[in-house]
């Protein structure tokens, strides 16, 4: 993991500001895919204001760049404004984690294919590491954010109602779905106030099998002559899809059961 350089962070520097609770979601979620994970859990407590834990089962941090994985603009995904153009990672400013310290209470816990234990890393404000101790954890990350908006009591005001709690809480649930459609090898898992609220265990391949998917696209792309505007949906609806007559013969036999 190496700093960027000035003129690298002047052209992608955004001033990253965390606003909710689906933006820390979200960041971890794409560190995770990044670090190659397979599974990855996500619980929240109190609608992911007073914890959101993100946990898979990546490659893991290595040692080295444990001081400076969660301070601004340093990042293992580019070196240069140039690694863009073959860019092929979610993240690469390297402000995540560390705009995540800035509005609250972070710590990381992470492992290696190479380390014999994993180590919990406690972060301050700025990113940098506090205090650190063993943990039971296999490999992987496991990144825990604790009391989100403490030093921002008007930012937190904003979710002081149930009613905009729950739009939160389902805004996760939405992103977590795109996560599976799009990746289906992956699984998911959402659990808020230590009650399952959505599980997406190979979601995919279980509901809806790769030899039916591809089944029906490319019935789809014979009868639409190659448009690629499509959308998947689970077996139950899968079931009811029928081919699109293209003869007139077609459209009678299709019709005639409905007869009276």
């Amino acid at each position: 993991m190496k700093q960027l350089p000035p003129d690298t962070v002047r052209l992608l520097s955004s001033s990253q500001v965390i606003t909710s609770v689906v933006n820390v979601v979200k960041e971890l979620i794409e560190n995770s895919l990044d670090a190659g994970a397979s599974s990855i859990d996500v619980k929240l407590e109190n609608f992911g204001l007073d914890r959101i834990e993100v946990r898979d089962n990546g490659q893991g941090i290595k040692a080295v760049d444990t001081p400076v994985m969660a301070v601004r603009h340093f990042t293992s995904k580019i070196c240069r404004h140039e690694d863009l153009e073959h860019l092929e990672t979610y993240g690469f400013r390297g402000e995540a984690l560390g705009s995540i310290c800035a509005v609250a209470e972070v710590a990381v816990t992470t492992k290696t294919e190479e380390d014999e234990i994993s180590t919990q890393y406690t972060m301050d404000l700025t990113g940098k590491i506090v205090s650190q101790k063993p943990s039971h954890l296999g490999q992987g990350t496991t990144v825990s954010v604790m009391k989100l908006f403490k030093n921002l009591p008007v930012r937190r005001q904003c979710f002081s109602s149930t009613k905009k709690c729950k739009e939160e809480l389902k805004k996760v649930q939405d992103l977590l779905m795109a996560y599976a459609i799009i990746k289906p090898e992956l699984r998911l898992m959402l659990v808020h106030n230590k009650g399952e609220a959505v599980r997406l265990t190979r979601q995919l391949p279980t509901n809806l099998s790769r030899e039916d998917v591809k089944e029906t696209l490319l019935r789809m792309e014979q009868q639409l002559g190659g448009a690629n505007h499509t959308c998947i949906h689970g077996r139950p609806f899968l079931q009811h899809l029928t081919d699109i007559p293209t003869t007139e013969q077609e459209v009678k036999a299709l019709l005639r059961p409905l007869e009276l």
